[in-house]
């Protein structure tokens, strides 16, 4: 059996579906039934669901189920050989494809033709085009270029199939190498067809700016998005957590165990005030025995996270001090989240 990379089939699920959407708040896609096509309902509701945590797509409709290999055949009339040749413009060794159980931490390459959006050089070649100068302009009003923990290069690429026009943030490892990319969406449009992150297909998540960690500070910072991790000395980012808590892959866990053994942790994500996602995460996190940063009422009822504090108050870096004198655990961390808890429910009732 082929084992699809889940990016590869959320591609596919838009390339192949109708109408088709992302529900961010329970990590589920939908669309209109290629296969039953809905009747009268077709566009007007998506009963076509993708389900990556149980790798199953299924439809209220017709009763269609199955794993998305067999979904991807059936609406697209390919074969497992198609799909395999398909696969190879996204995976590096065919037999990554055909036996996915083995793990191979090597060294990828980025996404094809990128350029370096610190080269000036290349940036003058490719002045004229729309995205590259879309890319710029989100880089500077993100202050993703002056951040103080931005990695040495940001990247872009005009023609790959999966990454085309969206900025690439590399995940550098120990060895100065980047192992891992995550790209987000640049294009309005584009948020139609892809989701916003993206990460580098058939690969194994590992933490970025890993690299950039000093032993000169007894704390790491751990954020669920690297261009948060952007603001903060010692930040790392694990690209997406789970509500039930930490959800390392191997890889991360590996460098946790090993580079970053001495170092005490510290969680920051997405402020409880305004997002739901975010608070079920921090209590999760408490309740594991975890440090969480939580944020103040006078910030957190008015920004989501570090990068739109750093662009309201035209600061390149969020110091040490004010996560210090917000970080909790334990009990004390739950009381304070309860006290988020009866804002919320209040402001909802209202």
């Amino acid at each position: 059996m082929i084992s699809l990379p889940e990016d590869f089939v959320i591609l596919k699920f838009f390339e192949l579906g109708l109408y088709p959407k992302y529900n961010k708040f329970n990590n589920v896609y939908q669309c209109s039934c290629p296969i039953c096509r809905e009747g009268k309902s077709l566009g007007k509701k998506r009963r076509c669901y993708y389900i990556p945590k149980n790798e199953n797509i299924f439809c209220h409709n017709c009763g269609w189920s199955g794993k998305p290999l067999r979904w991807i055949k059936e609406v697209s009339g390919t074969n497992d050989t198609d799909i395999i040749e398909e696969l190879k413009e996204y995976a590096p060794y065919e037999e990554d494809i055909l036996q996915p159980e083995v793990k191979k931490y090597v060294t990828s390459t980025l996404p094809k033709d990128s350029i370096n959006l610190s080269d000036q050089a290349q940036l003058d070649y490719y002045k004229d085009r729309d995205v590259l100068r879309t890319a710029i302009q989100i880089v500077k009003n993100r202050r993703l270029d002056t951040a103080v923990n931005r990695p040495e290069s940001l990247y872009l690429s005009f023609v790959d199939k999966v990454h085309k026009n969206r900025l690439i943030v590399p995940f550098v490892n120990e060895n100065k190498e980047i192992e891992f990319y995550q790209s987000r969406t640049l294009l309005n449009r584009d948020l139609k067809t892809k989701p916003k992150y993206l990460g580098r297909v058939n690969a194994e998540k590992t933490l970025f700016n890993i690299d950039k960690v000093s032993s000169d500070h007894e704390n790491v910072y751990i954020f669920e998005g690297p261009l948060n991790a952007f603001f903060t000395k010692n930040s790392v980012a694990v690209a997406g957590i789970t509500e039930r808590g930490r959800s390392f892959t191997k890889r991360q866990d590996e460098q946790l165990r090993t580079t970053l053994k001495w170092y005490d942790r510290v969680w920051i994500l997405d402020s409880q005030w305004v997002d739901q996602a975010s608070l079920v995460k921090s209590e999760a996190l408490l309740k594991q025995g975890e440090r969480v940063f939580i944020w103040p009422e006078k910030f957190g009822r008015k920004f989501k996270d570090f990068n739109d504090i750093a662009i309201a108050c035209k600061v390149d870096e969020i110091k040490w001090e004010f996560i210090q004198k917000n970080t909790f655990e334990d009990l004390e961390g739950i009381v304070k989240l309860s006290q988020i808890k009866k804002y919320r429910n209040q402001t909802y009732l209202n």
